[in-house]
C-alpha cells in the first residue's frame, strides 16, 4: 500500500510542478504582455493602405483618429503670410540733417548777396566758387546772383518747406520720381513767385536735397509675418471625418490627409510600436515588482497568478468591447460604462484590498488610452479618473463582505462614486459638456457601476470552480452548519463534528497568526475527517463510554485499513457535493504519511511475521500548504489534549511542543514551507486557544496546592 501512495504523491508532484515553476511563471508574463499589446496596437496604429496620388480610391475611407490637416494648416498659414506687407522704417534724422544742409546752404547765399559793395559779377564768381553750390548750374548761379535778399529768403522759406513735407512723410528709393513730382506739384501751388525761373531754381534746389529715408526692416517684417502664421487656427480631421470614397480621385489634400490621419503603408513609423512595448513593459513591470511583495499569496503560485491574469485579460477585453461600441455610437458618453470595478471587485475577493486598487490604476490607464479619440492627446484621463475612483470605492466596499448579496449593493457604491466624480468633471469643465452629455455621462457611470457588481457576481463561480481559488464569502458559505455535508456530520457523527470544530478554531487562530489563510484552515478544519462518517464507531471521538470499541474485535491489519480509508473516503464525499479543491487538499493531505503507532504495535507484538512501518502509514501527498500543514497539527493536538484526564498548562504546552517535534522529526511537514519560527507561534497560538477551551478542566498549580493542604486537615 505504501508503494501505491508514493506512486500518486509522484503523479500529483508532477501535476502540481507547473505551480511553483518560474519558467512558467515567464511565459505567462509574455503572454499578457503579448495580449495587451495585440488589444492595443489597434489603437495606437490604424490599418494602413497602399495608395498613391492621382489614384482612384478602391475603398471609402474615413479618419481614426482626430488629428491635425498639416496640409491644409499651412497652405493657411502660407496665405497669412502673403498677406503681411513688406515694413518699412522711416529715419527722421535724415530729415533733420537734409533741413540742416539746407540752411548752410542758403546761409552761403545769404552771406555772399547781402554784401552791398560786391558787383553782380563778383557775386556771381563768389557764388560759383562756393563749394555748397556747386551742384548748381551757371544759368541758376547767375539767376542767384542777380536775386535781393528778400527773394533769396523767400526762395529759402518754399525749398526748406516744400523738403520738410515730402521728407516728413517718407521717402523711398523706389519712390524718387514721384517725390519729384510732388515737389514741382507743391512748389507750383505755392504763390511765391511768379517767375518759372525762380520755381524751376526752387525744384533744382529741393531736388538736389531731397534723400531717401524710409527703408525696408526686415527683422520687424519677419516678426509680423510669424505672428501672422502662429495666428492660423490648425485645421483638424476629425474622427471617423470622411476623407475619401470608392471611386473618388485622389488629390494631393486627400492624399495628405490619408497620411496625416496614418492610413498610408509608406507613412507608418516604427516609434507607436515602440512607444507601446515600452507601456507595455511598464505595466508588466509594475505587477511583477507588487506581486513579488505579496508573498505568500501570489509569489511563486502559478495558479493564482493565472487567475489574476485572467480576470485582468477579462477586463481589458471588456474594456475594449466598450471601446468598439463607444466608436459605432459616436459617443464619448460610454467610456463610463467600462467595467474596471469588476477586475477590481474580483480581486479583492480572491487576493487582497491593496493589490486590487494597483490593478485599477492599470486598467484606468488602459481605459484612457482605449477611449482617447485625439491624437494630440493620447490618454483622456478623463475616464482613468472616473473610473480609478469607482474602482477603489469598489475595492474598500467588498474588502470585508461575507455575502454575495452584499457583491450588488458594492455595485452601488461604486455608480454613486462614478456619478460623484463624472459630476467633479461637469463641474469643472462645463463648458466641455453640453446637458445632454452631461446627463448620457451620469446614466452610463450609474450603469458602469452596476453591470460591474453583475458581472462579479456572474463570474465569482466560474473562477473558484476552474481555479479552485476560494474567495472568503465560499468559505463563509461552506462554514455554514445548515450544508449538507456539515449536518451530517453533525447528526452521524456528533464526536467527530464537535472535533471538527476545535480544530478549526485551533486552526484558524495559527494560520492567523502566522499570515496564513485563518478561513480557510478554519473550513478545511470542518471538513477535514468527513470521511469519518462512513464508519463512526471505529473512531474514539464517537464512541460512547458504555460502548465497546470495536477494534478490539478486529485485527490490526483490518483496523489500520478502515483508519487510512477516511481520508480517501472524505475526498470521494467532498467531490460528489462539488466542495472546491482547496479543502479536498486539505482532507486528503491532513495526515501525511504518518504512521499509525498503536495498530503497527499492535501488529508487531501479534504477529510472528516481520510487519514493516509503510503498511501502516498513511498513503496520502504531505501537507502542501501551511492551511494543510495546520490543520494536521490542529488535529493531532486536539485528539491528544482530549486524552488527557487532568490537563495543565505544563501539560498541555508539552503536549503541543512533542506533537510539533514528531511530525517534524517524521518528515511531515517537509513540504509545506512551514519555517520553524512560524511552527514556534503556532504552538503559542494553539496553546493560548487551547487554555480558553479547557480552562475549566485545567488544575493550576495553587489549586492542587490548596486541595492538598485540605486533605491534609480534613
Amino acid at each position: 500500500m505504501r508503494n501505491n501512495g508514493d506512486n500518486r504523491f509522484r503523479l500529483i508532484k508532477i501535476f502540481e510542478g507547473w505551480k511553483e515553476h518560474t519558467s512558467i511563471r515567464l511565459i505567462m508574463y509574455g503572454l499578457l504582455g503579448l495580449f495587451m499589446y495585440l488589444l492595443l496596437i489597434g489603437q495606437v496604429i490604424p490599418k494602413t493602405y497602399k495608395l498613391t496620388e492621382g489614384q482612384v480610391s478602391p475603398v471609402t475611407l474615413t479618419s481614426p483618429i482626430t488629428v491635425v490637416d498639416e496640409w491644409q494648416t499651412n497652405r493657411l498659414k502660407d496665405d497669412a503670410v502673403k498677406s503681411v506687407s513688406d515694413v518699412y522704417t522711416t529715419d527722421y534724422t535724415i530729415v533733420n540733417d537734409q533741413l540742416l544742409q539746407l540752411e548752410k546752404f542758403f546761409d552761403v547765399i545769404i552771406n555772399i548777396i547781402g554784401q552791398e559793395e560786391l558787383t553782380p559779377e563778383d557775386k556771381f564768381n563768389q557764388l560759383k566758387e562756393a563749394k555748397a553750390l556747386a551742384f548748381l548750374t551757371n544759368d541758376s548761379i547767375k539767376l542767384i546772383s542777380n536775386l535781393d535778399e528778400d527773394k533769396v529768403k523767400n526762395l529759402k522759406y518754399i525749398t526748406t518747406s516744400t523738403l520738410d513735407i515730402v521728407m516728413n512723410n517718407g521717402v523711398r528709393l523706389s519712390d524718387l520720381n514721384t517725390v519729384y513730382l510732388k515737389v514741382e506739384e507743391l512748389i507750383q501751388s505755392n504763390p511765391f513767385d511768379n517767375e518759372e525761373s525762380t520755381r524751376n531754381l526752387a525744384y533744382e534746389i529741393t531736388k538736389y536735397f531731397i534723400k531717401p529715408n524710409v527703408f525696408y526692416n526686415s527683422d520687424q517684417t519677419f516678426l509680423l509675418r510669424q505672428e501672422a502664421r502662429n495666428s492660423v487656427e490648425p485645421v483638424m480631421i476629425k474622427k471617423d471625418e470622411l476623407i475619401v470614397k470608392e471611386g473618388q480621385f485622389i488629390d494631393k489634400h486627400t492624399y495628405e490627409k490619408l497620411k496625416a490621419a496614418g492610413l498610408l503603408k509608406d507613412s507608418s513609423t516604427v516609434f507607436p510600436h515602440f512607444g507601446l512595448v515600452l507601456l507595455v513593459s511598464l505595466i508588466l513591470l509594475i505587477l511583477y515588482f507588487s506581486i513579488e511583495r505579496m508573498k505568500p499569496i501570489l509569489h511563486q503560485d502559478n495558479k493564482s497568478l493565472l487567475m489574476v491574469f485572467t480576470i485582468i485579460i477579462f477586463t481589458f477585453i471588456s474594456i475594449s468591447i466598450i471601446g468598439l461600441f463607444e466608436e459605432s455610437v459616436l459617443s464619448s458618453s460610454y467610456g463610463f460604462l467600462a467595467p474596471v470595478a469588476f477586475g477590481v471587485m474580483l480581486i479583492t475577493l480572491f487576493i487582497s484590498v491593496k493589490f486590487a486598487i494597483l490593478s485599477g490604476l492599470i486598467f484606468s490607464i488602459y481605459a484612457s488610452l482605449v477611449f482617447s479619440t485625439d491624437q494630440t492627446m493620447i490618454f483622456d484621463f478623463r475616464y482613468g479618473f472616473v473610473l480609478l475612483i469607482g474602482s477603489t470605492a469598489g475595492a474598500f466596499a467588498v474588502g470585508n463582505i461575507r455575502q454575495r448579496s452584499s457583491i450588488f449593493k458594492s455595485g452601488l457604491i461604486v455608480a454613486l462614486f462614478n456619478v460623484l466624480s463624472i459630476l467633479v468633471l461637469i463641474m469643472l469643465s462645463a463648458q466641455s459638456y453640453t446637458f445632454r452629455e452631461g446627463i448620457d455621462s451620469l446614466v452610463a457611470g450609474l450603469i458602469g457601476g452596476i453591470f460591474s457588481a453583475i458581472l462579479t457576481i456572474g463570474t465569482m463561480p466560474f473562477f473558484e470552480t476552474v481555479f479552485g481559488i476560494l474567495s472568503p464569502i465560499k468559505l463563509v458559505e461552506l462554514s455554514n452548519p445548515n450544508h449538507p455535508l456539515l449536518r451530517k456530520l453533525l447528526i452521524e457523527t456528533p464526536g467527530t463534528y464537535h472535533h471538527s470544530i476545535i480544530v478549526g478554531n485551533l486552526a484558524e487562530s495559527a494560520a492567523e497568526a502566522i499570515g496564513a489563510n485563518g478561513l480557510l484552515a478554519r473550513v478545511g478544519a470542518y471538513y477535514h475527517d468527513l470521511g469519518k462518517t462512513k464508519r463512526p464507531t471505529f473512531f474514539i471521538e464517537n464512541q460512547l463510554n458504555s460502548m465497546e470499541n470495536p477494534h478490539d474485535k478486529i485485527s490490526p491489519s483490518l483496523s489500520k485499513n478502515i483508519i487510512l480509508a477516511h481520508p480517501s473516503d472524505g475526498v470521494k464525499m467532498l467531490k460528489e457535493h462539488k466542495i472546491p479543491v482547496p479543502i479536498q487538499d486539505i482532507a486528503i493531505q491532513h495526515h501525511g504519511t504518518t504512521l499509525l503507532k498503536y495498530f503497527y504495535h499492535k501488529a508487531v507484538k501479534e504477529s510472528e511475521q516481520i510487519i514493516s512501518e509503510d503498511e501502516y502509514r498513511y498513503p496520502y501527498p504531505k501537507p502542501q500548504t501551511k492551511e494543510a500543514a495546520i490543520v494536521g497539527i490542529a488535529d493531532s493536538v486536539e485528539a491528544a489534549v482530549r486524552s488527557i484526564s487532568n490537563p495543565t498548562n505544563e501539560i498541555i504546552e508539552d503536549t503541543v511542543r512533542k506533537i510539533i517535534k514528531a511530525k517534524l522529526d517524521d518528515g511531515q511537514l517537509n513540504e509545506c514551507d512551514l519555517t520553524l519560527k512560524e511552527l514556534e507561534i503556532i504552538s503559542v497560538s494553539m496553546l493560548e486557544t487551547l487554555k480558553g477551551i479547557f480552562h475549566s478542566r485545567i488544575e493550576y498549580p495553587e489549586d492542587k496546592e490548596y486541595q492538598d493542604k485540605g486533605a491534609e486537615t480534613s
